[in-house]
């Protein structure tokens, strides 16, 4: 193969690419927003679901019937039959036998009982089952928080793909117009073949460089689809750039954590919940007071015996007063480490506020500094591009040789990635920032 039908293919091979990734682009005709995307996770996504259910049974069980607080009714019935051999005799002389003498005893009750004061006990129970539904509230809610910020991660992935796959289009497009020109020039006499061999050598590279961005971009995009719980195969584009940073301030972010972050506030809920299993404990030293009343009803019959049928049936009711007096210091022991629990609850809750404190401090040091970059990489980027388009015109002179080109081409390449990577560290340190403070969930 001579050097113009090379030269031929690749032109070939190029526009069949480019045509490849055009209809790409005109199939995928979904147009997906960052916050469509936590929309769709928040109805699809498994884990969100699993959460729910979660949080669900939290509030089945908070109940006054489970605190103690409604009275309970039991319904019995029994019926026992009897086929007997009866020898009797009584003092009188007379005697009773017989043989496979049937008998049967129905016995029914209904019982009702209501504990109506049991040293407030009930009412600690309560308040701690609406503790505990609010902990399984701020669960689900730290659960979403967590597939928000993998959503969030996911969708600037396929985002940061697409634009360094746009990058790599136009280093493969530059490395065209140099095997153009190098060739020309070859043809015309005026360069050596190595230069058109290098040109095609580093053609080769971006082509190589490009699909593997593409494929990148394909699995970026299924990484997203599966976080959204729906078909890996779903075809979507992204038509936002990545936003520009905003101005957050260090103080306000820390006013948020006592009142928005979900982890602490999860903490501050199992100290209450301490708290109230205190009161639980000290309630069992108090008397409680129980009110109880039901219906019986009791019928016999006997073909032998002294009673040939029997019928029983009326209510009763009643009241007690119970006491724990005295179990082996059961109570003591409960209350004591009840009490130890709540003050390690105290302990978590302050060693939370401290690390919170310091992992904001952190990510806003870190927002900054990606901030700086993002400028510094801007004007790195501008700086490049111009010495590629001086160099491109040099090179078309004859004033460089192609290695300086491709130099400069790399360059631009190279400080245009950086800077989709600055902006992208940015937007993961707003996004942990927005975590941290409660704020990601109402996005």
């Amino acid at each position: 193969m001579n050097l113009i039908s090379k030269y031929k293919h690749i032109k070939h091979l190029s526009f069949l690419l480019a045509l490849i990734v055009s209809i790409s682009n005109i199939s995928a005709q979904q147009v997906l927003t960052l916050s469509d995307a936590l929309k769709i996770a928040l109805e699809n996504n498994y884990a969100i679901q699993v959460a729910k259910n979660d949080a669900a049974l939290s509030t089945n069980n908070n109940i006054p019937g489970a605190a103690g607080m409604l009275p309970f009714v039991t319904g019995t019935i029994n019926q026992d039959n009897q086929v007997i051999d009866t020898r009797q005799k009584f003092l009188s002389g007379t005697e009773n036998n017989r043989d496979a003498a049937k008998s049967n005893n129905l016995n029914a009750n209904i019982e009702l009982g209501w504990t109506i004061f049991d040293g407030l006990k009930m009412f600690a129970i309560k308040n701690r089952l609406e503790e505990l539904q609010q902990i399984g509230e701020l669960k689900m809610r730290s659960n979403i928080e967590q597939t928000f910020m993998r959503v969030t991660k996911a969708y600037y992935d396929v985002l940061l793909a697409k634009q360094q796959l746009a990058s790599n289009q136009d280093a493969f497009k530059n490395s065209e117009n140099r095997l153009v020109i190098a060739t020309e020039k070859y043809k015309a006499g005026k360069s050596a073949k190595t230069e058109m061999l290098k040109a095609q050598v580093d053609l080769n590279t971006d082509r190589a460089a490009l699909m593997r961005q593409e494929n990148n971009f394909k699995n970026y995009q299924s990484n997203l689809n599966q976080l959204l719980g729906r078909d890996l195969n779903v075809s979507f584009t992204i038509a936002e750039k990545i936003p520009e940073p905003k101005t957050y301030k260090l103080d306000d972010l820390l006013n948020k954590i006592t009142g928005q972050n979900t982890n602490l506030m999860i903490a501050k809920k199992n100290q209450q919940v301490s708290l109230l299993s205190v009161k639980e404990m000290e309630a069992e030293r108090i008397p409680s007071i129980q009110l109880k009343s039901g219906y019986n009803y009791n019928r016999q019959k006997s073909e032998a015996g002294f009673l040939q049928s029997a019928q029983n049936n009326g209510f009763h009711y009643g009241a007690g007063l119970s006491i724990n007096l005295f179990n082996g210091f059961d109570v003591n022991k409960r209350l004591q480490n009840a009490r130890l629990n709540l003050k390690s609850n105290e302990l978590v809750y302050k060693d939370s506020l401290t690390r919170l404190q310091n992992q904001v401090q952190h990510a806003y040091n870190n927002y900054l500094l990606s901030i700086q970059f993002i400028a510094f990489e801007k004007e790195n980027e501008k700086v490049a591009q111009e010495n590629f388009d001086i160099a491109n015109e040099q090179y078309k002179v004859g004033a460089i040789t192609s290695m300086e080109l491709r130099d400069a081409q790399l360059n631009l390449l190279n400080s245009q990635i950086r800077l989709l990577n600055a902006q992208y560290e940015a937007q993961m340190n707003e996004t942990e920032l927005l975590k941290l403070t409660g704020e990601l969930v109402k996005l």
